[in-house]
């Protein structure tokens, strides 16, 4: 471990058993996963001098050096040692994050922490561990959702390495998590997961689609282009029965009524997507609506899409100069909470806090 890396370990150390906002068995959990995470580390040039590595991860941690250079002399994004190191984790996903929800409620459960804030979801390196806090919220009338990540930020503190959870997809989705996560290091307001997540995420599409344009690969770009017309599909879906589900929750119509009319609602979703994708031929959203729909489910799409049309509307107002888009990004970081979803709302770029 490099020597900063051990001084930051010590003071989280430090930091975490003094916080009294969470239980120590959680942070412990959090340290012990981190710990791992750093201990597999390798530097991706001494993996690359070994002449028995696999020719498939060979060609996949050079597309990582790659994109890792062009992140910082063409998107601007950090410049350190984050995904200059590799750890395989022998697993499919780095963590497990839970969403709750009240019953007739789309705000998410929030958690808090020291040095990060306050989170829309809960993070953990184990999944038996989330599986059964999922299960204990649930048993107190949450509606709950647990999914796998593939990466996650340390937010600058440690130098992240890529994970074999990040190789598994395409590249596009490798590029996409990498500019992702490097947008985090560069701007993080604390408290506010909307916003840090839709500002991530529109960095990642806005580099995605200058890395695959200035690599003149039609065929990635093309396939890329689709999947965002996928996603914005999807996304409106999700936000369109948002938006019925909140009129229903805020209504006079007693529980009962409530709990029916929300089974059925999610229902009729499940079925329009089924019924409107039927052309798509490849289906990337099929595993997510073959399952049951709740509120959190919904909640872990709004967390991370909300404001990426606003971002990218915004970028464009801003005749897609980078340097402006992120000067204006973090400028928002002086204004209240709410003073940022209005300004993102209206999609101004001359404001005052």
């Amino acid at each position: 471990m490099r020597r900063q890396n051990q001084h930051y370990f010590i003071l989280l150390l430090i930091i975490f058993f003094l916080s009294g906002c969470t239980s120590v068995q959680y942070y412990s959990q959090s340290i012990q996963g981190q710990f791992e995470v750093l201990k597999k580390r390798q530097d991706i040039n001494d993996i690359l001098d070994d002449p028995n590595v696999s020719s498939s991860l060979r060609d996949k941690l050079n597309t990582v050096l790659q994109l890792r250079q062009f992140s910082t002399e063409q998107l601007g994004l950090p410049k350190n040692n984050s995904y200059l190191s590799y750890a395989d984790l022998e697993r499919d996903y780095v963590i497990w994050n839970i969403f709750a929800n009240e019953e007739f409620s789309l705000e998410p459960l929030s958690w808090c922490y020291l040095i990060i804030g306050c989170l829309s979801y809960r993070g953990y390196f184990s999944q038996s561990e989330a599986e059964k806090n999922a299960t204990h919220l649930k048993q107190q009338g949450y509606d709950i959702y647990l999914g796998g990540v593939a990466a996650y930020s340390t937010l600058g503190w440690f130098d992240d390495p890529v994970l074999n959870t990040m190789l598994r997809w395409s590249e596009n989705y490798l590029a996409t998590v990498m500019f992702h996560e490097l947008a985090h290091q560069q701007l993080y307001i604390k408290n506010d997961t909307e916003f840090n997540e839709s500002y991530a995420d529109a960095v990642a599409h806005i580099g995605v689609t200058r890395w695959l344009r200035q690599k003149h690969d039609k065929g990635l770009l093309d396939e890329y282009n689709q999947s965002q017309i996928h996603e914005k599909i999807f996304v409106a879906l999700v936000m369109r029965y948002k938006s019925i589900l909140n009129k229903l929750y805020h209504s006079s119509e007693d529980k009962k009524t409530k709990r029916s009319r929300k089974k059925n609602l999610f229902q009729k979703m499940q079925t329009e997507y089924f019924e409107m994708t039927k052309s798509w031929g490849e289906n990337p959203y099929k595993k997510w609506f073959s399952s049951d729909i709740n509120n959190a489910k919904l909640a872990s799409v709004v967390t991370y899409r909300k404001h990426v049309p606003a971002f990218l509307e915004i970028y464009e107002k801003l005749n897609k100069n980078l340097a402006q888009f992120y000067s204006f990004s973090k400028s928002l970081s002086s204004c209240n909470p709410m003073k940022r979803k209005e300004i993102l709302k209206t999609r101004k770029i001359e404001f005052e806090c």
